[in-house]
């Protein structure tokens, strides 16, 4: 793509634009879907950061940063991978709450999950934590990993700690769903807010 990243602009997908995507598709604008994905990822940031009053080359410079995350309030994060998937695993907030886990139950690969309902659980020695997903779609990975030390999410919940993968099947409700993930910066306030109701 010739645009610079700060000349994109959030385009709404409704229905009546299907067949606009299609010929995107066709005329080479997107050589798969897994790109649309990624692009989609990308102008949701793109908007974050410009509504925030970031400058035009600081977002350009933040978005090429690898691991640029969205999150949802229930302390789940989402990651574009190379492939096109959504990668899910649980923010540095909730793994400092979940000292001690025993075990990680996630539904099986090819479950279709819908977003922000539970696509596992996270056991610890005193209680279990539900694990929202971020997006609607089906589950293609799980972090095998997790079985034998499921501690690995204590010491690095972005990266080896990954919980799962969703492969995202409606690419129409995909730009809906982002819209409703937070930014970095938004899930802090969203922490911040959630920590000061417990020191009440």
């Amino acid at each position: 793509m010739t645009e610079k990243t700060s000349d994109w602009k959030t385009v709404s997908i409704r229905q009546e634009l299907v067949k606009e995507i299609e010929e995107a598709l066709r005329t080479g604008r997107y050589r798969s879907i897994s790109e649309f994905v990624s692009e989609a990822i990308r102008l949701r940031l793109e908007e974050l950061m410009r509504t925030q009053g970031i400058p035009a080359e600081k977002r350009k410079e933040a978005l090429t940063t690898p691991g640029q995350l969205l999150y949802t309030p229930k302390h789940t994060w989402a990651q574009i991978t190379s492939e096109g998937n959504i990668r899910v695993g649980v923010s540095d907030y909730a793994q400092r709450h979940l000292k001690g886990i025993a075990h990680i139950m996630t539904d099986p690969v090819g479950k279709e999950i819908k977003k922000m309902e539970p696509l596992g659980i996270a056991e610890t020695w005193m209680f279990m934590f539900d694990l929202y997903a971020p997006i609607s779609g089906k589950i293609v990975k799980v972090n095998e990993n997790l079985k034998n030390d499921p501690t690995i999410i204590n010491e690095d919940p972005y990266g080896d700690g990954w919980i799962a993968e969703i492969k995202p099947n409606n690419s129409l409700t995909l730009e809906e769903e982002l819209k409703g993930l937070l930014s970095a910066r938004e899930y802090t306030k969203w922490v911040e807010k959630l920590e000061g109701r417990l020191r009440e």
